[in-house]
Formats: structure tokens, sequence, C-alpha cells
């Protein structure tokens, strides 16, 4: 990217726009695939809706290494759920509280049946909603906006909080390979 930037700023060379240069480092090979624009695209389609930059720190959640139990006030072990814990407790039980905390494009791509997209962006407006004595399970992309969400619950007093190592990424690699992944 840091030469795709200095490509546009001294205007020479060959810039991938509508393209996207994979590497991979064991072939020693690159490749080029060409990319078509989105028309539905909130950020770049024909009727743009994200007109602001996110919140990256509320976004992503990553805190320094070292600081993350103290970031959290609880150990992330205690509350990580693995991907074949959550699916036998999927066909287990009738009723789970599976919230998704990622953003609606992502949840468009793909998602776990029986979750509920409740966005991090707009977490706080839905914590009225839940009930601090059911058991609820949370999972995000990679792991870190649900234990964010999670920190959110955890602060209002629930404790019966569950976060999904990996997200939907590991749910995906070890549970569903059919699901599409991103």
């Amino acid at each position: 990217m840091a030469t795709e930037a200095i490509k546009m700023v001294l205007g020479k060379g060959e810039v991938l726009i509508g393209r996207l240069m994979l590497y991979d480092s064991l072939r020693m090979s690159f490749k080029n695939v060409r990319l078509r624009k989105d028309p539905n695209c909130e950020l770049c389609g024909d009727n743009p809706s994200v007109h602001e930059l996110i919140d990256y720190q509320a976004f992503c959640s990553v805190p320094m290494p070292g600081d993350r139990q103290d970031y959290l006030g609880f150990d992330e072990q205690e509350v990580s759920i693995t991907a074949q814990e959550l699916k036998q407790l999927l066909q287990s039980e009738g009723r789970i509280t599976l919230l998704d905390v990622r953003e609606p494009h992502e949840w468009q791509i793909a998602r776990i049946d029986k979750a509920r997209l409740t966005p991090l962006s707009q977490f706080d407006e839905y914590i009225p909603e839940f009930n601090p004595e059911e058991e609820i399970y949370l999972y995000c992309y990679k792991g870190m906006r649900s234990l964010t969400a999670l920190k959110k619950l955890y602060d209002k007093g629930f404790r019966k909080l569950h976060s999904l190592s990996g997200g939907i990424d590991r749910w995906a690699e070890e549970v569903d390979p059919d699901m599409p992944r991103y």
C-alpha cells in the first residue's frame, strides 16, 4: 500500500485501482485479481451511506500487549468458548442468546444460525434488551470485538458471558468449511 501511495503522489507507474495484487511468499509468485465495484457498497457504491471515518478503537479495540487482562477486567480464558463447544450448545439447547457484534456488511457475507446481529458500533443501544440472568454468547470476526462487547456487558453487571475464540473465522475453519471467509 505504501508503494501505491507513492506512485499516486508521484503520478508515476501503474496503480492498482480496480485490482488486487496477491503475493505468495512460499511460491515466490504474484497474481493480479481484477475487482468489480459493488454498486451496493455502503462506502463507495451508487448510494453510499457511510460518510465519516469509523472509531477505530471502538471497532477493533486492540489493547497493548500485557494490558489485555487489565483492560478487560476478567480472564479472557474464563469466558472463551471454542467453535466445537458452541456447535454442541447450538445442537443441544433449544433457545440460546448468540450475539454477532460484527457490522451489517459482514453479517451479509456469513453468519451463524440462531445468531442475532448487534453491531458493536451500536451495542450500547442493545444492552437494555438483554437479560443478565441468561447465558450470553458473543462472536465477531476474529474475537476482539466480541471481547469488547463482553466487557461492556461485564461492566453493567452481566456475568454469564462467553466469547467465541477466533470468531466466525475459526467457526468457518473448524465447523462450517462451506461458509464464506473474508
